[in-house]
């Protein structure tokens, strides 16, 4: 923190303590010697029972949700401010604790009905682990739901919880279901600002926008941020608390290198130079660089030379029902772990956990997913290029200090590191980051001058294009709401419309060909589909989605082996880590949708009924199957982590009427000597939440 210096600063105090520690040969009996100071700065998880003052201090901060902790000072005045406002915007770095003092606040006051919004479903998973598992004996008496059922009734005089991902809840036949509020909490709210390029942006601030009016309380969370403009035009203007305390050290170590070129190499000498036992990440920009770095340098060293019975289960179902030459299996094999955004939830959450247990594998190659929010505990952190989405050996995508920083503090842990090391592997054309850079000022797109945001508010009058758009269509702005809603920005609803235009006929030919043709191909429809979707032809990409919308849901491995039959040139990797993409995410929450678009815009041309049939018999029908879209129960289970071919097996031995995950769980563990046809991934999942 070189530019945050000032000898009357609080934070570089405590660092300078924090540090004293760290280089103690017994940091015990140095935290003794310094008790009173450490007391003085509020680092009071270090001076810990060793003065009267302390003493006294952690017998009142005590935690209710976890009696082995005493909160410092900074989480207790959080408590506080939270207790007193009706709304209030947290912001404070990584290792501070914000989560935590989230469900310390639910332990205390048990508010009735709960809504927690996170970006990602990783922080579902992470959210319903603490809830289920950890604090089981706080929260067993809420129903826990991690979806909106709009074919069910809530009965919110009970206790409830939901723990969504905001693309959940934005749409009106979904939010207008969760009737009442007592405690809100968004995570990872600096997503809120706006960014005209993102329709998930939208989505989140029309999330805010709808359950922010319901919500009796609301907490907004963030790292980093030091001012929120525009924060009087907010529904039930929030309380804004900005702090800097940490309890650990992020230091920034520069590894400069002469070129772009050579950040591979260095990367390898720099963990060889690492103790093996302590916990490294290893960030890459891209899932086509760790796999990249597996294949040109991880696959040359030994294998590990005893890998556990479980690891070996593992093993053998992924080459059994990925594929053998999968990354994730040469790098296990090798001690490494990878966990990104291509990857199966259910192996994500297998990596994740290996990485947090003790004993082989300490290193974990991963991507920007680890800036959404996923808790880990690493002593190092290797940051092989500063950028979120490329590996080019130029500096056009170069990260924010913001992002920087967030990805520095993934490392230190408070009871485990006192200092976390950020290697920044740096090209003479890297920037320079500083610290004071990241702490920024935003603006919510919900009060920013945002033509979408209007549009979702109905006030389109100042907007031409949209007025002459919705003529043309023929609807009404609130028709407009109803059936394209804001999960799209206008501009993407327009260029789609315009690629149907150009390609209707097109459609409606293939579409015809499926009921003059008995045994028609779905591929040239897929094709079609894509390109208006997309703006642009990709067979590729079509054949993966063509082969993966199979009602008999073929391993990854057969469709891998099927597109590699006439796409071999992309690569094994690049086939394995698209599918997977594909399937895990893409087709569910990109292409689904604005085949969806595209069907209204066929009904508004008064297409006939039959070829909507084809449509949705061949498409929408197909995905609505294959993703559960109508089953809430089943969806649960995905969310779990679940391998997706094992939630039909696991239904019909324990049902499909149970209404929330505490109930699920039970049925679950109630089975569990009866779900033993089932993956080894599955089983993992199943035996991680019990």
């Amino acid at each position: 923190m070189s530019d945050l210096r000032p000898i009357n600063n609080p934070q570089f105090l405590r660092e300078r303590y924090i540090k004293s520690l760290d280089s103690a040969a017994n940091p015990t009996q140095r935290a003794r010697e310094l008790a009173d100071d450490l007391f003085s700065l509020d680092l009071t998880v270090y001076s810990s029972n060793y003065t009267l003052d302390s003493l006294i201090y952690s017998s009142m901060a005590k935690s209710v949700l976890d009696d082995s902790v005493s909160l410092h000072p900074e989480q207790l005045q959080i408590l506080s401010e939270i207790t007193t406002n009706d709304a209030v915007i947290v912001s404070a770095p990584t290792s501070f604790g914000k989560t935590f003092c989230v469900f310390e606040y639910i332990a205390r006051t048990r508010p009735q009905n709960i809504v927690l919004i996170v970006p990602t479903l990783a922080l579902v998973d992470e959210y319903v682990k603490r809830v289920i598992k950890k604090y089981q004996f706080f929260f067993s008496q809420y129903k826990i739901h991690t979806h909106i059922d709009e074919n069910r009734t809530y009965d919110f005089n009970q206790k409830n919880i939901f723990i969504l991902t905001h693309d959940r809840v934005v749409q009106e036949s979904t939010y207008a279901m969760i009737e009442k509020i007592d405690f809100l909490v968004i995570d990872e709210v600096y997503k809120l600002e706006t960014d005209p390029s993102n329709d998930r942006v939208l989505v989140l601030n029309m999330a805010y926008f709808y359950l922010a009016q319901k919500a009796k309380k609301y907490v907004l969370l963030a790292p980093f941020i030091k001012s929120v403009e525009n924060i009087e035009m907010l529904e039930k203007v929030p309380v804004f608390y900005n702090t800097l305390y940490s309890p650990v050290v992020n230091e920034v170590i520069p590894v400069n290198i002469l070129r772009h070129s050579d950040r591979y190499p260095e990367c390898q000498r720099l963990i060889s130079t690492l103790n093996p036992n302590d916990k490294t990440l290893i960030y890459f920009p891209t899932v086509t660089g760790i796999y990249k770095y597996v294949n040109e340098y991880i696959s040359t060293e030994p294998l590990v030379d005893e890998i556990d019975i479980p690891t070996q289960y593992f093993l053998a179902w992924a080459r059994e029902e990925i594929h053998e030459d999968w990354c994730v299996i040469k790098a296990m094999e090798r001690g490494y772990l990878i966990h990104n955004g291509q990857i199966p939830m259910g192996t994500r959450m297998l990596q994740l956990d290996y990485y947090e247990s003790i004993g082989t594998y300490n290193k974990l190659l991963c991507t920007s997913t680890l800036l959404e929010g996923v808790n880990t505990t690493a002593k190092n952190i290797i940051i092989t290029k500063p950028s979120r989405m490329s590996d080019r050996n130029d500096n056009r995508d170069d990260f924010s200090a913001f992002d920087f920083f967030n990805l520095v503090g993934r490392t230190g842990r408070l009871n485990q590191h006192f200092i976390g090391n950020a290697y920044y592997i740096k090209a003479p054309s890297d920037p320079e980051y500083q610290r004071i850079d990241a702490i920024r000022s935003i603006k919510f797109e919900i009060t920013d001058d945002s033509k979408d945001i209007d549009i979702q508010k109905g006030n389109i009058e100042k907007y031409p294009d949209v007025v002459a758009f919705l003529n043309h269509l023929g609807i009404s702005i609130e028709e407009y709401h109803t059936h394209i809603g804001s999960r799209l920005r206008f501009e993407t609803v327009k260029a789609i419309y315009l690629q149907y235009r150009g390609m209707r006929q097109r459609l409606i030919d293939e579409l015809q060909r499926f009921i003059d043709v008995e045994t028609h191909g779905r591929l040239d429809l897929v094709k079609i589909l894509y390109e208006i979707s997309e703006g642009k032809a990709d067979p590729y990409r079509s054949n993966i989605i063509n082969n993966l919308l199979n009602r008999n849901r073929p391993k990854i491995k057969t469709v891998v082996n099927e597109v590699n039959r006439y796409f071999s040139s992309r690569g094994i990797d690049n086939i394995i880590s698209t599918t997977i993409s594909m399937k895990s995410s893409h087709i569910e929450h990109r292409f689904y949708p604005r085949v969806l678009l595209i069907r209204y815009f066929l009904e508004l041309s008064h297409t006939p009924s039959q070829l909507l049939s084809v449509l949705e018999s061949k498409i929408t029908g197909a995905i609505e199957f294959l993703y559960f879209t109508s089953s809430k129960q089943k969806k649960m289970l995905i969310d779990l982590g679940i391998y997706e071919r094992d939630v039909e097996t696991i239904v019909k031995i324990i049902g499909d009427d149970y209404n929330d995950t505490f109930e699920l769980k039970e049925r679950l563990q109630a089975n569990w000597d009866k779900l033993q046809n089932i993956s080894y991934i599955s089983k993992y999942v199943i035996q991680s939440i019990l």
